[in-house]
């Protein structure tokens, strides 16, 4: 988990940026303290929203299971969303590059949209249909509890973490350590 989340922080943050201001004659705005940012707050909200899940699942679901295996779950459904999200950023990369360099009337905004909708779809039906295999939730139970971590991760936990991240500027020391 660690290896995805690294190489689709450094894809983003890092790799892009710079094949942006290569062959676009842009500016280089790479920045490896955003990599270092949002690997805090992934791993931060990890420890804060595992436990909160696993006793959530553990009551509505029907099978009993460990913590660590459901930790190993979240592993698994955090790689599979890593995965898809670099997918989707350099098949966003390439489209973009192409549109630019051939002048099309393509709406990248539209574009970037669509793909990030798809994406989240993916995740949350993945996501959705594991926790009901795994902890032998219905349907409707499953979604509910994957909606419900979903808003908590990604209106509550996740941008209040990335907010005290940032206003601590911790990226940008640690970055300066390391060189």
């Amino acid at each position: 988990m660690t290896a995805c989340v690294g190489a689709q922080l450094t894809l983003v943050y890092i790799a892009l940026p710079r094949l942006y201001s290569a062959l676009l004659n842009l500016p280089d705005t790479a920045d490896s303290s955003a990599v270092i940012n949002n690997e805090i707050v992934q791993y931060v909200g990890m420890a804060i929203l595992t436990p909160i899940q696993y006793y959530v699942c553990r009551v509505l679901g029907t099978i009993r299971r460990t913590p660590m295996s459901y930790v190993k779950l979240c592993v698994l459904s955090i790689s599979y969303g890593t995965l898809l999200s670099m997918i989707v950023a350099l098949l966003f990369a390439a489209i973009g590059i192409l549109d630019l360099k051939t002048v099309s009337v393509l709406d990248l905004g539209e574009f970037w949209t669509a793909l990030s909708s798809l994406l989240l779809i993916a995740i949350l039906t993945f996501v959705t249909t594991t926790h009901r295999s795994f902890w032998g939730m219905s349907w409707p139970i499953a979604a509910a509890v994957t909606m419900g971590a979903a808003a908590l991760s990604w209106l509550v936990v996740y941008p209040g973490l990335t907010s005290l991240v940032e206003q601590a500027k911790i990226g940008e020391a640690i970055g300066k350590l390391l060189g």
